[in-house]
């Protein structure tokens, strides 16, 4: 009787080869994969509504909100919401470009919190590579901290 368990036991540990090529690890918890994909889904978004402003200048995004009038009556309004310009233009021409998460500077390389470019020309194409660098996770572990 004991030899027909070893048997079983000797079945189950042949594996073949495509299995024993699998990399296995230890799965990532889901909140912490969806928190971080959160973060920077929010930050390109961020991103893009700066292209847009530096792009077009007449550009107002709106929410919707339910307002009421005299009557009481209830409505849906558009309200335009005010954005924050990330760059700023120094007085010799040079212009400097911030990161902003939760309304706070993200600080890109020790203390620096900025990025500095020659004139307002390379802001947009600086803002696309901003965009990819988000995109490819290089800001994740600045945004966690």
């Amino acid at each position: 009787m004991t030899a027909h368990f070893d048997a079983k036991k000797k079945r189950q540990l042949a594996r073949s080869g495509v299995f024993e090529s699998f990399d296995f690890v230890v799965r990532e918890p889901d909140m912490r994969v969806a928190a971080v994909r959160a973060r920077r889904d929010q930050l390109i978004q961020n991103i893009k509504e700066q292209i847009e402003l530096a792009t077009n200048k007449n550009y107002a995004p709106v929410k919707y909100k339910w307002v009421s009038d005299v009557n009481g009556n209830f409505r849906r309004a558009a309200v335009p919401v005010r954005i924050k310009q990330w760059w700023l233009e120094l007085l010799d021409g040079r212009v400097q470009i911030s990161v902003f998460h939760k309304g706070k500077p993200v600080k890109l390389r020790g203390e620096c919190n900025a990025i500095q470019i020659e004139d307002l020309s390379e802001l947009v194409p600086t803002l696309e590579l901003l965009r990819l660098s988000v995109e490819l996770g290089d800001f994740d572990t600045l945004l966690s901290a």
